[in-house]
């Protein structure tokens, strides 16, 4: 590694006196003058402070290669995203800074990563001004710029002094990121109790968006938070994709927040309400004498406490049975017993030489057609891609399920969004069917024990393989290539909200299809 460098150097070169003659100007003249505005001088202190710092924590760390020179540069880039992209960063280093006679307040704004790409100019310049000989050893003035170099970094962003009673002075804003705040326009402290989506509940934003009471249920929510806000305050929430809340508070019925973050994106939001911008603060009002959230795109009336039972049209979905197995044997077995549960669940005793095992199977009896003494071979199945009709539109094709096959019939129990079908284990493709999946009639869908709003589908086929066209619900089967093969369908659903904490489906996603293929004789 070439020691060439001396990045005291560079503190001598006119970029960076100057740099350092605008930081100090701006941080102890301009700022709060009213002479410019406050984004301006906030962009100026960044932009300098860019071509200050590297150089400045370089001389400290007395670096002599290109590496180390650029390491400081790096490390000042680094410290500076992290303070402006993380409330918490920024937070400890003002905790740490507090320990010093010069107290740092700092703002998180994202837009302050603009100055960025000064860091390249400071390394390419600077950089070789570092590298070049001097005319005369200067250490006195390497010096005095050093220590000015270092005053001006760490006073750059000290906490102004209280506003009094001066003439025209503007204390700093309280600033939060964040989508919305509620802002607390009553004349008393106001204790909220918020509750925010779990953090396993997935949802899809434009059905969450068309009926937020509807498609949410209490359950989905967290347990609360609670805070107290003073008057004139607003408490900041956010949402970086698509969230919901549930707000009361003493006098407030419990009220439901949702909004995408295309609608309300996260930034910088002033938690005052005074300042606020209006599109923006909910108000928290007085309205005699409860109070109320006022109108706003967000404001929703709560979930009801008790989700309404599924319509009839839903019965046979709700009642159905699912599907369920353990892992299969790794090598052919004979079938010496089938135990069959009042849950649908089925034991196999499989016997393999002199090893016996047993394979658990959930499903309808019509999927276990095979008699004790046959020869089963077990294995797993996974679909992950492939052009099939009932597949989502943009969702890949994703399946987990188990094909058993002896000498007089093959089934393939798949759970996924995507059906069973003979191809899926090697029979032809000549036999396979065309399918469509629509809402079910009557049914507009309901909350599960989970609080997941589960909307059953209908199943149409049509093809070669299917005479007509055959509708089927859960539940019910249909019979292809001229009954030679059977689809029974266990379950066919959407779930645009659900909760994944107790989502038993082997893939989590917003379509459900649970399906048997079975059939009568042995693929070749």
């Amino acid at each position: 590694m070439h020691r060439d460098l001396r990045s005291y150097r560079s503190l001598l070169h006119p970029l960076w006196i100057g740099a350092l003659a605008l930081l100090v100007l701006n941080d102890h003249a301009l700022k709060g003058s009213g002479l410019l505005p406050g984004w301006v001088t906030g962009k100026l202190s960044d932009f300098a402070g860019m071509l200050v710092a590297p150089a400045v924590l370089a001389s400290l760390l007395r670096v002599s290669s290109r590496r180390g020179f650029l390491g400081a540069h790096v490390a000042t880039g680094a410290v500076f995203s992290a303070i402006k992209l993380a409330p918490e960063a920024a937070r400890a280093v003002e905790g740490l800074m507090a320990l010093t006679p010069l107290p740092w307040r700092i703002t998180v704004d994202p837009t302050d990563l603009l100055a960025l790409p000064v860091l390249l100019v400071s390394y390419r310049v600077l950089g070789e001004a570092a590298r070049r000989p001097e005319p005369a050893q200067r250490p006195i003035a390497h010096r005095l710029a050093l220590m000015a170099g270092s005053l001006s970094c760490v006073a750059t962003s000290y906490e102004p002094p209280p506003c009094g009673e001066a003439e025209g002075c503007l204390p700093p804003q309280p600033q939060e990121l964040a989508s919305l705040v509620i802002g607390n326009a009553t004349e008393t402290e106001q204790l909220f109790r918020v509750r925010r989506l779990r953090e396993t509940a997935r949802v899809d934003c434009s059905a969450m968006l068309a009926d937020p009471a509807g498609t949410l249920s209490r359950d989905l929510f967290a347990n609360a938070e609670t805070w107290l806000i003073a008057p004139g305050r607003a408490l900041p929430l956010g949402n970086a994709g698509c969230d919901a809340y549930l707000i009361d508070a003493d006098g407030l019925p419990l009220t439901l927040l949702a909004w995408s973050a295309e609608q309300f994106p996260e930034q910088l939001l002033v938690t005052t309400t005074e300042n606020s911008l209006p599109d923006r603060m909910i108000a928290l009002q007085r309205a005699g004498a409860r109070l109320e959230l006022a109108e706003h795109p967000a404001v929703f009336d709560a979930p009801p406490a008790e989700p309404p039972p599924p319509a009839d049209a839903c019965g046979v979905s709700t009642q159905g049975s699912r599907l369920d197995w353990t892992l299969p044997v790794s090598e052919a077995a004979v079938l010496t017993g089938i135990t069959s549960s009042p849950d649908g669940c089925h034991a196999l005793a499989l016997e393999r030489g002199d090893r016996g095992d047993t394979f658990f199977l959930c499903a309808p009896a019509e999927a276990i057609p095979f008699s004790e003494g046959e020869l089963l071979h077990v294995s797993r199945v996974a679909i992950d891609g492939g052009d099939y009709p009932e597949r989502p539109e943009n969702e890949r094709a994703l399946a987990r399920g188990i094909h058993i096959e002896s000498e007089t019939h093959a089934v393939l129990v798949l759970q996924g969004n995507v059906l069973a079908r003979g191809s899926m284990v090697g029979r032809q493709a000549s036999t396979d069917f065309l399918a469509e999946l629509t809402p079910l009639k009557g049914c507009s869908g309901f909350h599960d024990a989970c609080g997941s709003l589960v909307a059953p589908l209908e199943v149409s086929l049509l093809g070669d393989g299917v005479s007509g066209v055959v509708s089927l619900r859960a539940g019910e089967s249909a019979a292809l290539a001229e009954g030679a093969e059977t689809l029974l369908v266990v379950r066919a659903e959407d779930m645009p909200v659900r909760n994944a904490e107790c989502f038993t489906a082997p893939i989590d996603q917003p379509r459900l299809l649970e399906s048997v293929w079975i059939a009568a004789t042995a693929a070749p």
